[in-house]
């Protein structure tokens, strides 16, 4: 397996007459023939108009490593950030933002430092878990402008 990722773009091989080339791989301006491309991972397609032909293609892009055996390309993707792990540091780092904003605008106000901090200590406390759940019922249950 290679140590640097790449992206790739996979093609179906049109003037293909045998199984042996009927997939192009292509990575960096060069493109291997291959029989099959097996995938493990996260892929993305796009429709592309083509001049040549006057007409739409699908095509599927990938990045990770490729591995060719038997004339067989095995692209292993690389893998996409926990979206758990996400929604944890968005909420760390949103809440940090907000109880600063809560402390100087206690304190702006008149309140004490003691008074403005203790503030923003109880709700560095509380807002995370709610602001948690929160982010989680969009993410499962909420779409905007998509189908599921």
């Amino acid at each position: 397996m290679n140590t640097k990722s790449k992206q790739f773009q996979i093609r179906f091989n049109t003037v293909s007459t045998c199984d042996e080339d009927r997939w192009r791989l292509i990575t960096d301006g060069q493109e291997i023939l291959v029989s099959n491309i097996v995938i493990d991972g996260h892929t993305t397609t796009s429709k592309d108009w083509m001049q040549d032909i006057k007409d739409y293609k699908w095509h599927v892009s990938c990045e990770g490593y490729v591995s060719i055996e038997n004339n067989i390309a095995y692209i292993v993707t690389i893998k996409e950030e926990s979206v758990m792990t996400r929604h944890i540091l968005k909420t760390l780092s949103y809440r940090v933002i907000g109880t600063i904003v809560t402390v100087v605008a206690a304190y702006s106000l008149g309140m004490s430092f003691e008074v403005s901090s203790l503030l923003g200590v109880g709700e560095l406390m509380f807002k995370p878990v709610l602001y948690f759940f929160h982010e989680r019922v969009w993410y499962k249950y909420i779409r905007i402008g998509s189908k599921k």
